[in-house]
């Protein structure tokens, strides 16, 4: 925002104190206030850009930057499965399915040996 608006924004918050390491505490204080409450943008860096390539002719405060960023939102792209399944790959897939969960059925009914119960870490003896 200071390389658009210059002086212009930098001396809304300007405060004239000066913190230890030479930096003025009311431009330390809005970064900071900025940066906490921009926060929820940073995972979308095209809305963010599209507001700073549209900057209002004013600087703006920061209500009104959040509401410009809200009016600049772009959805984010996202990957899509584009793939239509016909009725016979969901019905064949269903089939594959219905035929697995009977493998298993049949696999948890059958009895275990011993053996196997010992090493399950489950027997109760």
């Amino acid at each position: 925002m200071q390389g658009h608006y210059g002086t212009r924004f930098l001396n809304m918050w300007k405060t004239g104190q000066t913190l230890p390491d030479g930096r003025d505490a009311g431009i330390v204080n809005a970064m900071e206030h900025w940066a906490e409450k921009l926060g929820g943008y940073k995972d979308h860096p095209e809305t963010i850009k599209r507001a700073l390539e549209h900057l209002p002719v004013e600087p703006p405060s920061l209500p009104q930057f959040q509401e410009h960023l809200r009016h600049s939102y772009v959805e984010p792209q996202v990957l899509r499965i584009e793939k239509q399944w016909t009725a016979e790959e969901l019905e064949q897939n269903k089939k594959r399915a219905e035929e697995c969960m009977r493998q298993i059925r049949k696999m948890w009914a059958q009895p275990r040996s011993t053996d196997e119960k010992k090493g399950d870490g489950n027997a109760s003896n």
